[in-house]
């Protein structure tokens, strides 16, 4: 199983001296990288990507870590992160091929589930399990 680590690799050393509230607010980073797994649920591969909130660095400048992943047809992966997370420890999950189809929020420690199905035309649609 392929381990992914989204860390964001650009924190200043203040932001893990901050005391960060219990209930979760944008932008918060734990000191330990909490993971989940992506399960391919459909027939057919699926790409997207996994990414974080953002954060302002000193310099005014705002990043965020992204990780594209391609995930063949009853496939898993898990995935690690430490923040800084969208509100209630979530990422933000992006299904595409050449364009994005879908995209959500969905908390980190639970599994996310990918589908591909047919809707009343026979055109698959994309969608992921969001928390």
């Amino acid at each position: 199983m392929i381990r992914l680590l989204l860390t964001l690799f650009l924190l200043s050393p203040s932001a893990f001296a901050q005391d960060f509230p219990s209930n979760q607010k944008i932008g918060e980073i734990t000191a330990k990288p909490l993971c989940g797994v992506l399960i391919n649920r459909s027939d057919q591969t699926i790409m997207g990507t996994l990414a974080t909130s953002g954060q302002t660095l000193p310099s005014g400048d705002v990043v965020r870590h992204r990780d594209n992943f391609k995930l063949a047809a009853g496939a898993k992966k898990e995935f690690c992160a430490s923040g800084p997370f969208f509100e209630g420890r979530r990422l933000e999950v992006t299904l595409r091929t050449v364009i994005p189809l879908f995209t959500c929020k969905t908390q980190i420690d639970k599994d996310i589930y990918l589908d591909a199905l047919p809707d009343e035309n026979g055109i698959k649609r994309l969608s992921a399990t969001c928390y």
